[in-house]
């Protein structure tokens, strides 16, 4: 029997994970991506210099080759719509066109959930520094939050606290489009992804997210990593996992991964901050889950888009341990040298490290979640334990930059 193919998009170090998953499931790859280096062509099967934004060309490279494929599937890349076409040509299964539309699109994105009776926290579309004051003023809330309706990454975020901050975070997120801007909600906010089919859904992946030392940033917006398990109760976490499940449907997710940003408002309880309609790209589904909890959901992922079932029992977690993630922030400058990593490298609880700058490079300032400097995951026996482990971590390793030495701690 000839085993099915899958097309995946993208070959960065970040999609390596749903490259080598596919293969033990015993499944052919077919992989793409403009850079004819990507480190995940060394896992393929069959590779193509391809742009995973150009749906015409990917469909004309699938429709050369000669093998039984049999769907297409996306790890981090922030593009259901390019999905979403490549299955509508083929006849894969995939969240539709509109789906993918209302999942890249902040503002309308929103407007479904309001629709549909989804906690989110006040938002509008601005064309102007005025119309931002004017809503701010309406809604009496101490920040809010301005950003374009369609980057990711924290790209253009900026939280505002006064009037004369707003002209600059406008002027920056109408260079990269439409803008929105949305109230700040304070609490803690939390990480989902969601596996979705018509008769079932459940959440696996569940992390509290940490923004408490990366203040030093703002107005950017900057994640520091997470934490499993969570903080929340059982009752606390089913609440949120019935929110983003609900939200996945509202946004017409029926077979698919779904991933949620929820913060946990203190008076008004869980709401949506935004929602991708795809697997996340870095750690959280590829590390933090699977060492976590035992589950990897990438799998049903791919039997997803292959039209296969799921055995529900796989996404159910078989243990949980504490397990943490944290990310270097160096500042800008050259790099001359890197101390410390040797050491940390020894320890036992370290999961994975890795620097995506090398001696010689320059290091840019950091203004979202694509400048930081490295991650390092840690697993303990505690989140007290962790965080002794992660402040040794920071104080271990160091930076020279323009010749004066420095830590990458956020805070």
């Amino acid at each position: 029997m000839t085993k099915p193919y899958i097309l995946l998009l993208g070959a960065s170090q970040d999609q390596r994970f749903i490259i080598k998953t596919a293969r033990e499931m015993g499944l052919g790859t077919v992989v793409i991506d403009a850079n004819p280096d990507s480190p995940g062509f060394w896992d393929a099967d069959m590779t193509g210099v391809v742009s995973t934004r150009d749906p015409r060309a990917i469909i004309g490279f699938a429709e050369s080759l000669n093998v039984p494929l049999k769907g297409v599937c996306v790890m981090g890349s922030d593009i259901p719509y390019i999905v979403a076409a490549i299955a509508k040509h083929f006849g894969w299964v995939s969240v539709s066109e509109e789906t993918a539309r209302l999942a890249t699109h902040k503002f309308l994105m929103k407007e479904r959930f309001r629709e549909r009776g989804i906690p989110v926290p006040n938002y509008a579309l601005v064309q102007s520094a005025e119309e931002v004051y004017r809503h701010w003023q309406t809604w009496q809330c101490p920040s809010v939050i301005i950003k374009p309706v369609n980057q990711a990454g924290s790209r253009g975020v900026r939280k505002i606290d006064q009037k004369a901050d707003i002209e600059a975070a406008f002027q920056q997120a109408d260079q990269m489009g439409e803008v929105i801007m949305e109230e700040f909600v304070p609490g803690l906010q939390i990480s989902t992804e969601s596996v979705i089919t018509p008769t079932q859904s459940t959440t696996p992946g569940f992390a509290d997210r940490v923004y408490t030392d990366t203040e030093q940033f703002w107005p950017q917006i900057l994640e520091n990593g997470g934490w499993i398990p969570t903080c929340l109760n059982a009752n606390q976490q089913k609440t949120v996992c019935d929110l983003v499940e609900n939200a996945a449907r509202a946004l017409g997710i029926e077979q698919g991964i779904a991933k949620g940003d929820v913060v946990i408002c203190p008076k008004r309880g869980p709401m949506i901050i935004e929602m991708a309609a795809r697997l996340s790209g870095g750690d959280f589904s590829e590390t933090m889950v699977p060492k976590g909890t035992g589950v990897n959901y990438v799998k049903a992922a791919l039997q997803i888009a292959l039209g296969e079932d799921l055995d529900w029992n796989d996404l159910t977690p078989k243990f949980i341990k504490p397990i943490a993630n944290r990310y270097f922030f160096a500042p800008p400058g050259n790099l001359e040298e890197i101390q410390g990593t040797e050491e940390v490298l020894r320890w036992p609880e370290i999961v994975k490290f890795d620097l995506w700058y090398q001696v010689g490079d320059v290091l840019p300032l950091i203004t979202h979640h694509g400048a930081r400097t490295g991650v390092f995951i840690l697993q303990g026996q505690s989140r007290e334990h962790l965080q002794t482990l992660i402040d040794h971590v920071y104080g271990t390793v160091k930076f020279k930059i323009d010749g004066k030495w420095q830590y990458a701690r956020p805070s």
